[in-house]
């Protein structure tokens, strides 16, 4: 009957769908007074969507930071769109995440089963740091060292790290200088983070809370 084909063909696809790996490659490169963060997920080999968020501008007068925003959809490409943010429309959002998180019975433990189906397949980190005093320098390089060391530490403990990570740190003790470079590609099952929301609502105290709005 094509009823019985129809269910079959549901089944196998919702299978797939399950059991299809998301790829996410997070870049982030901060210079001088710029920032510069982009994230590209990749899935089925063909399908791709990327979104560029160049922080490259902070209104003093104002203080907001203005962006630039562009989304890509496989070959289709969106114009920019510029957005701003001020400190109070941040601690909004922050206080939106708190309320949300203490609803969640549990989060902790949810988010650790979650994360322990993470796949690391690339991390670099590359720092370059200057204040044009050498014993600064010094210490601040000593001191992005250890940091790096216990997020590294961090995510073999609760991600399985399938490669060395990439860490260099370079001084330059005779000029002021910012630099930093991180990419790192990440990937879970589709139906890993189906469940993880799964758990999540189903141990929320109450209803869910909706994120609050920008200040006008």
């Amino acid at each position: 009957m094509w009823w019985i084909a129809l269910l079959l063909f549901l089944f196998v696809n919702m299978i797939v769908v399950i059991f299809t790996r998301l790829f996410f490659t997070i870049s982030y490169i901060h210079k001088s007074d710029g920032d510069f963060l982009s994230i590209e997920l990749r899935f089925w080999r063909w399908v791709r969507l990327k979104k560029e968020i160049p922080m490259v501008t902070v209104d003093k007068e104002e203080m907001t930071v203005k962006t630039k925003q562009k989304e890509e959809y496989g070959q289709d490409k969106k114009e920019e769109e510029e957005k701003d943010y001020s400190p109070e429309d941040i601690k909004t959002q922050l206080e939106s995440v708190k309320d949300f998180l203490d609803r969640v019975v549990g989060f902790h433990r949810i988010l650790r089963r979650f994360l322990s189906k993470v796949h690391v397949h690339t991390l670099l980190w590359d720092t370059q740091v200057g204040t044009s005093e050498a014993s600064t320098t010094g210490m601040l390089c000593g001191g992005i060292w250890t940091l790096k060391g216990s997020i590294v530490a961090f995510i073999s403990s609760y991600m399985q790290l399938n490669t060395a990570p990439e860490l260099y740190v370079t001084p330059y003790f005779q000029q002021k200088h910012s630099q930093t470079r991180i990419k790192c590609m990440i990937s879970f099952r589709f139906g890993q983070a189906i469940l993880a929301v799964f758990l999540i609502v189903r141990h929320t105290q109450g209803r869910v809370p909706k994120f609050r709005k920008k200040t006008a």
